[in-house]
């Protein structure tokens, strides 16, 4: 990103000091249900699931969710709402000038959400449910932007003024864009379209007529069909933005976009000195280490304990000091930004805070960051690192505010492990001291908005409103031994054996909530417990082994004997390498610690299966042996989702059905199965 220069802060700081908003009433998307600005309103689900968002859960290297024009002083990013009663989204691609008053101008709005795609079997792509990062990338002179848009179901490459509102699309290819770059001179599009392999779509329609042979290729919990992760091929053209005219590339161009996203940890002065963070071993999952080099054309390694777990790094404007984000303190809780000058051994730290920085990026003396707050959904902030102080730069969610929110303490703790905990309370709205209240534990990740847990399926703050203390919690994550940790599977193994990292997860939780009924906040008669994957395990492993809970809500469930028979030949392979065992042996005394099949009548709790399509056959087994052991299971299949779901209806129809079981089995109030909201 471009420094912005000295006269151009000046006024930046006066557009700051005017405390800048992002003026939504202004922008298209509505604030309906956000509450009236006459006073703190209930938060209802209907409500939260109309917050406004920029940017994905968790940002994609090397693919920023706002970047800043060629002179710094414009930011452009997309935001999105959605839409319940019409179960799609608003999404409008807004530029910010830093350095007026003017409100937020909207250049492009419309289109279809595009979701991220993740590597699957066989190399190829499969769908998450999570939003992809839209990442718009600016001509040379400033006054266009580049972005991916979705309409009529492809997905394509558009243009946009940045003074005014006007887009086109410029590629019209029959095939989806899934990505596309700039070059260094910000003249030529690089942009690659997926499609199937058409050799291998002809011989699956050829085997059709005479039936599939049951191999690798199927994933029965995914489909019917060997086509669930069916090979693809990718193609590179490049788009001259002078002639308008397009070519195709050759496979070599794929080096462009693995550099962009190894350029993520790498830094650049003007004079051409380089920064850099690398594996520090060669642990999977393991941190990394900061190295530059100095003036005189040395490397220099920073071998202090602070230059590791670098998440963004950047020069100053002088080129000599080197400015890095990482996590430290009590479980790495806190996110700091530091400073270091290569050749010396210890860096300052500038910056430290509980907040969640996401996506930070230089801007004069300070730098520009996505932030979150424990109740502040996400919001562009700009950092003076000189004088320690955040100025708000867009926030699409100003009303949010109004309504009335739980108090959250920050707490904490070890678990019987020894490993460092933390996690948030959140207390009920109008908490009255020497009162108990029902609790629902949150997982498994508590940095941030404390909006609905992983996957975002329980309404943190709705249930605050309704009179429910919520623990979210931060999972606790071992330091895996060196010889365990030098593949994913090995890693997943030593974290397997003796359910080891289950215990220390359901540990953690353990502990809290006892510290919570022991400091008289928590009735102990009313604990629920919920988790979407991981956090669904953790779910699973405590109706079995917890005396806990008396509720549970979960959502990619679950493990069971049979599992081999929908995960098909492939996936069990890997998951034998781990440790699991072979349907052969079904019998075997492993499954007494987290089988609901064969454990059915020793569950302690009924639980809630809340299942996107794509998984729900993983969920059948267990959920009919509940049935039948008589422990009040429930299970809804939520139609065209995958592993995180999408869709703005689906999103609060989880809601509320978790706002209904728990009032139910926690505080005995109305109808477990009830479908009525609380809109």
């Amino acid at each position: 990103m471009s420094i912005i220069s000295k006269p151009a802060m000046a006024v930046l700081l006066v557009f700051f000091a005017q405390t800048a908003t992002a003026e939504s009433a202004d922008l298209l998307l509505s604030h309906s249900g956000i509450g009236p600005a006459d006073g703190r309103v209930a938060l209802t689900a209907a409500a939260l699931s109309r917050l406004i968002d920029i940017g994905p859960i968790s940002p994609t290297a090397g693919v920023p969710m706002f970047t800043a024009s060629p002179d710094g002083k414009k930011i452009a990013f997309q935001i999105r709402q959605g839409d319940p009663e019409s179960n799609s989204y608003n999404l409008q691609m807004v530029v910010v000038d830093l350095t007026s008053t003017q409100k937020p101008l909207i250049v492009d709005e419309g289109g279809e959400i595009i979701l991220l795609k993740t590597g699957g079997l066989n190399g190829t792509a499969s769908n998450t449910g999570v939003p992809a990062t839209i990442s718009p990338q600016w001509d040379s002179s400033g006054s266009s932007i580049y972005f991916l848009k979705r309409s009529n179901g492809r997905s394509q490459i558009w243009r946009a003024s940045s003074n005014r509102r006007e887009s086109e699309q410029i590629t019209s290819l029959p095939d989806d864009v899934d990505d596309f770059l700039l070059t260094d001179d910000r003249q030529t599009l690089i942009y690659t379209s997926v499609h199937q392999d058409l050799a291998h779509t002809q011989q699956l329609a050829g085997e059709a007529k005479i039936g599939y042979r049951y191999d690798a290729r199927f994933v029965p919990l995914y489909s019917n069909v060997p086509e669930s992760f069916a090979p693809s091929k990718r193609r590179f053209y490049a788009l001259s933005l002078k002639s308008g005219n397009s070519v195709p590339l050759d496979s070599s161009t794929s080096e462009l976009f693995e550099a962009r996203t190894k350029s993520a940890l790498l830094a650049t002065t003007r004079s051409g000195w380089k920064a850099w963070a690398t594996a520090s071993d060669g642990r999977v999952g393991g941190s990394n280490t900061l190295s530059a080099v100095d003036e005189r054309g040395q490397i220099r390694r920073c071998t202090h304990p602070t230059c590791t777990g670098i998440e963004a790094l950047w020069w100053t404007a002088d080129g000599k000091r080197v400015r890095y984000v990482t996590r430290e303190g009590w479980a790495n809780s806190a996110t700091a930004i530091y400073e270091w000058s290569p050749g010396r051994q210890s860096p300052n730290r500038i910056y430290s805070t509980n907040d969640l920085l996401l996506d930070c990026q230089p801007s004069g003396s300070g730098v520009l960051c996505a932030r979150e707050q424990s109740i502040h959904p996400r919001h562009i902030v700009y950092l003076d690192l000189e004088h320690d102080t955040p100025s708000t730069v867009f926030d699409p969610n100003p009303s949010f505010q109004q309504f009335a929110l739980g108090q959250v303490e920050r707490l904490r703790w070890r678990n019987s492990f020894g490993l460092e905990v933390f996690g948030d309370l959140v207390y009920p709205v109008g908490y009255q001291r020497g009162r108990r209240y029902p609790l629902v534990v949150v997982q498994y990740v508590s940095r941030g908005f404390l909006r609905g847990g992983v996957g975002d399926e329980v309404p943190i703050q709705v249930f605050a409103n309704r009179g429910f203390a919520v623990l979210s919690i931060q999972r606790p994550d071992f330091r895996i031994p060196d010889d365990a940790a030098k593949t994913r599977i090995t890693r997943e193994r030593w974290r397997l054996r003796g359910f080891r990292d289950r215990r220390s997860v359901l540990s953690a939780i353990e502990v809290a909530v006892r510290m919570l009924v022991n400091r008289g906040i928590v009735s102990r008669q009313q604990v629920g417990i919920t988790g979407l994957s991981d956090g669904s395990s953790t779910v699973q492993f405590a109706a079995l082994n917890s005396n806990y809970f008396k509720a549970g809500s979960v959502s990619g469930c679950c493990w069971d004997p049979f599992q081999d028979a929908f995960f098909g030949p492939s996936i069990s392979d890997t998951y034998h390498q781990i440790g699991w065992p072979a349907l052969v042996d079904y019998r075997s005394a492993f499954w007494r610690r987290i089988s609901l099949i064969g454990n059915a009548h020793r569950v302690k709790f009924p639980i809630l299966m809340q299942q996107a399509d794509a998984e729900f056959r993983g969920a059948v087994a267990s959920y009919t042996a509940l049935r039948q052991a008589g422990k009040s299971p429930e299970l809804y299949v939520y139609p065209g989702e995958y592993h995180i779901k999408w869709q703005p209806a689906h999103r609060l129809a989880v809601y509320v059905r978790n706002l209904t079981w728990f009032d139910y089995w926690l505080r005995n109030i109305g109808n477990p199965v009830s479908d009525s909201s609380d809109n």
